[in-house]
């Protein structure tokens, strides 16, 4: 009897090592799927490669490795050995353990304990549409001469980023609330980190103090998605009660009664664009209005000017990954106009019968100067503010770059 307990005794432990092993594995994998399901983490990993990711993605294999080691040396190797591989196993199980629980506890509370203080605002239910207000003329009177819709759209303002530049922010916003404008779209990474509530907070309040009268519709960006951050996007600006046609909050169609807006999920590139999102852009592109115009709106762009990330090599500039997924359906169902921001720019491009337009400049860091020109770019504007006007006319586009304190910096014209 004593015998076999002395033999069942290593037994023991060795199922231990692997039980507490397996624990750590399947933790990790409940952590990286949660993870994966958030918006943006694809795109994270993809395009900011960073060792402490890569870490993090496959730290559960690290003690299933240590305890199939372990098993290996069981009947053969010298004891110090085995004794070293059963307790390096264990303690590198239980650090997993505790770091996987400790993430996932992250990703789940912090956003969702965060308080978001939401003041008064004109914001658009992609479901209701936008009705235009701008339109004070006869109506009897020449459509060509006036403008029947005026939308403006600016992108990258960075709330939170202390490399923001908070002073040509709040020009733009005080701009725009002088502005006759039907809507203001903002096209993402409205704040520096998405699961910051204070950062929110700060949007929140400016939006609230310098154009709570402007109709508004926030784009969520790939800032704005970081560690969870949708849930405090769509708290703030897609909140109960609001329905879009796709059924959900990141992607959607906007009747602008005058023109089609047509907004995609694409906060880094094309991993969140996947069979759902992509059956219902081909549709929605294929029963438009084709009498009107098609403007899509998007957070990272298509056609760019760039360079290459000095820290990471990924290249900011005609991006791979959209162009190949989803330039193929803008192009077939010719679409008028695309508008993105990402890059820190002012942008104008076209290729193949679509106009692009790039308007990253809402405050956000200028990014450097372009090591990269897109054979597509028409003008671009570096290290500088602004924001975009686009007014629709019967038979014309009429696009105005212009400055954060409202000066023309760029015009030009899309006949229909």
């Amino acid at each position: 009897m004593k015998q076999n307990n002395a033999v069942s005794e290593p037994y023991g432990k060795l199922r231990l090592t692997f039980v507490l092993a397996l624990v750590a594995g399947f933790l990790s994998l409940v952590f990286n799927i949660y993870h994966f399901s958030l918006q943006g983490t694809g795109g994270l990993y993809t395009w900011h490669p960073i060792l402490l990711l890569k870490a993090i993605l496959f730290m559960g294999l690290v003690p299933l490795v240590l305890a199939i080691l372990y098993l290996l040396f069981f009947r053969t190797g010298p004891a110090w050995l085995r004794i070293g591989l059963r307790w390096l196993s264990n303690l590198v199980s239980v650090l997993v353990s505790l770091v996987s629980v400790a993430l996932l506890a992250y990703l789940i509370l912090v956003p969702r304990m965060g308080k978001l203080e939401i003041p008064p605002l004109s914001l658009i239910n992609p479901e209701a549409g936008i009705h235009p207000i701008s339109l004070t003329a006869d109506p009897s009177a020449d459509q060509t001469a006036r403008p029947l819709l005026r939308l403006s759209f600016a992108s990258d303002p960075h709330w939170g980023a202390e490399t923001s530049n908070a002073e040509a922010r709040t020009s733009i916003l005080k701009n725009i609330s002088q502005h006759t404008s039907d809507a203001f779209f903002m096209l993402g990474d409205t704040v520096e980190t998405g699961n910051a509530a204070e950062k929110w907070n700060a949007a929140l309040a400016d939006l609230g103090r310098y154009i709570p009268q402007v109709p508004l519709r926030v784009l969520l960006g790939n800032h704005d998605a970081l560690f969870g951050g949708q849930y405090l996007y769509t708290k703030a600006f897609f909140p109960k009660g609001f329905s879009s046609d796709s059924h959900s909050p990141y992607y959607y169609k906007v009747d602008a009664q005058y023109a089609t807006v047509v907004v995609v999920d694409l906060p880094w590139g094309t991993e969140n664009f996947g069979s759902r999102q992509r059956k219902w852009l081909e549709q929605t592109l294929a029963s438009a209005d084709h009498t009107k115009p098609i403007i899509l709106l998007s957070h990272s762009y298509f056609y760019a000017s760039g360079y290459n990330d000095p820290d990471y090599g990924s290249p900011w500039y005609d991006h791979y990954q959209n162009i190949a997924k989803v330039v193929p359906l803008l192009e077939k169902y010719k679409v008028d106009l695309v508008i993105s921001g990402h890059n820190h720019y002012q942008e104008l491009l076209s290729h193949n019968g679509v106009t692009y337009a790039i308007i990253g400049s809402m405050g956000g860091i200028p990014d450097p100067q372009p090591a990269y020109v897109s054979p597509a770019s028409q003008w671009i504007a570096v290290g500088q503010f602004g924001w975009l006007d686009v007014d629709v006319y019967k038979d014309r586009l009429h696009l105005i770059f212009r400055s954060e304190t409202g000066q023309v910096r760029h015009e030009t014209e899309l006949r229909r």
